[in-house]
């Protein structure tokens, strides 16, 4: 059944039937029968398309075309904040703050696979380092999460979701304190899994339901390490304990609904399951970051708080930080900036002219909003910029 609907409804999944001009007179424009991507849509939008045909059977189940739209998600937001330290210049001190956080990840839970008790008080300070880097040019740790790649999944996750976390908790408007115990909850969310067996924690296959149940005993773990911290704000116990909680009451270990969940366990599960699907591991390549901010839209309303992956979108843009894009003209890069006024037009570091040939420092373009629009972005081994050598982090 086709239905007609402004091209700020689309959503990945949808199925375009039609998109009302003709293949003849408008060939480079026309788009019919095939699904809706976050790519398409951006493109559909810049080409300034106000309505499209789409197939309601043949889109994907669960989606309703009323919806507000992924494309909506990218509105708003307001001028772009320019950071106070150039990325080039915070990148030194946010390797350091990394690091530091890596190596106390490391510690806590080896730890207490080895049956000691961690001080997990020492954590506070590299929360405050977080903290501090991120105020002066989020993109600097922001970039270390998706490129920091030779390090062991397990610690390195623990990092990235407390940095995706704190940062998130800044766009969503909470205090400072209630950022720094989102911090401290995204470092240590996954305390239990050290004692969850090697076995199953690093099984490359899917888990059988007795091994499952053990695994989504974790956070009860974590929780009941953490909430044995005295000076500890509940905050952060209660942010390890729902990280796996969902929105519509099917998540665990309680199986709470939204109102419920405490906040920092709201953030947070967003940042995990961001960082999880666009993290490599042994068993599975890593999901393109544009691609996994269209998979978490999708299923929004059932898995996550109302509103948060809207405003998810739109504090990280399509194309986050260490993203390897094309331009339209036929250049490539590397995303070195956020821009919360357009997400579709990061700030971009070229580094390949038309032809492949590279750029001499000089002639590498980083103007926000300057460049052409981004025409794709690359998937690993498709372009030969590595993203980890543009930004000094070999």
């Amino acid at each position: 059944m086709l239905k007609k609907i402004s091209t700020e409804q689309l959503v990945p999944g949808m199925y375009i039937a039609d998109s009302g001009i003709s293949r003849m007179e408008n060939p480079y424009l026309y788009y019919a029968e095939t699904d809706a991507t976050v790519e398409l849509i951006n493109r559909i939008l810049r080409n300034g398309f106000k309505e499209v045909f789409i197939d309601t059977e043949r889109c994907r189940p669960g989606l309703i075309a009323e919806d507000t739209g992924f494309a909506s998600a990218l509105a708003g937001g307001g001028a772009y904040a320019v950071p106070d330290i150039p990325i080039t210049v915070e990148m030194q001190a946010a390797k350091s703050t990394y690091s530091g956080a890596l190596n106390q990840a490391r510690t806590f839970m080896d730890s207490i696979r080895n049956g000691n008790t961690p001080e997990l008080r020492q954590a506070e300070p590299l929360v405050d380092e977080m903290l501090q880097s991120l105020g002066r040019n989020p993109d600097a740790l922001l970039s270390l999460c998706k490129l920091r790649t030779q390090d062991n999944y397990t610690y390195t996750h623990c990092i990235n979701v407390a940095v995706l976390g704190i940062m998130f908790a800044k766009h969503l408007g909470f205090s400072a304190s209630v950022q720094h115990a989102t911090g401290m909850a995204g470092l240590f969310h996954d305390l239990g899994k050290s004692m969850v067996p090697l076995e199953i924690l690093n099984a490359p296959r899917d888990l059988s339901a007795d091994e499952f149940a053990v695994l989504r005993e974790h956070p009860g773990m974590g929780y009941d390490l953490v909430k044995q911290i005295s000076g500890l704000p509940p905050e952060v116990s209660l942010g390890v304990y729902d990280h796996h909680e969902r929105s519509k009451g099917h998540g665990y270990p309680r199986g709470l609904s939204a109102g419920d969940i405490s906040p920092a366990g709201r953030v947070l599960a967003v940042a995990d399951v961001y960082d999880a699907l666009s993290s490599r591991r042994p068993y599975k390549d890593a999901v393109m970051p544009h691609r996994v901010l269209g998979i978490m839209y999708q299923i929004r309303n059932k898995d996550f708080y109302p509103g948060y992956i809207e405003h998810f979108v739109r504090l990280l843009g399509i194309y986050p930080v260490g993203s390897v894009v094309e331009l339209e003209d036929g250049r490539q890069g590397v995303v070195s900036g956020s821009n919360s006024a357009a997400p579709t037009r990061p700030k971009v570091l070229i580094m390949l002219a038309k032809d492949g040939t590279p750029l001499k420092p000089e002639e590498k373009d980083i103007n926000l909003g300057e460049c052409p629009p981004i025409q794709r972005c690359l998937p690993a081994g498709a372009s030969p910029i590595d993203p980890a050598k543009a930004f000094n982090l070999e």
